[in-house]
């Protein structure tokens, strides 16, 4: 029994002879090996991947770190815009109970009301803009595009 390693592994033809893969002599003396040419067309591209996808690693990472901090700003004017709407609220109550001698309860509730009534029409917005679909043309080509492989199908013709 022969025990084979990472570089010296064979493998059988359907003739049951052994080929090396690594492109070392073979027994018979044949060998499979890549032109000089390919092999360093292989190897460039391979490394052009590898510099490419470590920047975008390098890239995605300093991208991280603005994106945070993008949200983190984002997040902190959002609390500071609904604290300041709630004291402005609190203010037009005063202001409202003050001049009309209403019960500052019914302010409140009338101020809630014109909120919820708000609240319903963003929603119905909401609602009509999920309806339509967002890429229409991209859509439309899958439509073809399954179409088109369900008739290749149908005929029996090959892609």
């Amino acid at each position: 029994m022969n025990a084979t390693t990472g570089a010296q592994a064979e493998s059988q033809t359907e003739a049951g002879t052994a080929r090396r893969i690594d492109g070392g002599p073979e027994e018979d003396g044949a060998t499979f090996r890549l032109p000089e040419h390919l092999r360093h067309l292989l190897a460039s591209a391979i490394d052009y991947l590898q510099t490419r996808l470590e920047l975008a690693g390098i890239e995605g990472k300093e991208a991280l770190v603005v994106y945070v901090k993008v949200a983190a700003a984002i997040f902190g004017a959002l609390a500071l815009l609904a604290f300041g709407y709630i004291f402005c609220l609190m203010g037009l109550v005063a202001v409202l109970v003050s001049f009309s001698g209403f019960f500052w309860g019914w302010v409140v509730l009338a101020l809630a009301l014109l909120h919820f009534i708000g609240v319903a029409l963003c929603l119905l917005i909401a609602r009509m803009c999920w309806r339509r679909p967002c890429f229409p043309v991209t859509l439309e080509e899958f439509r073809k595009d399954q179409e088109w492989l369900s008739r290749s199908r149908k005929t029996g013709r090959q892609l």
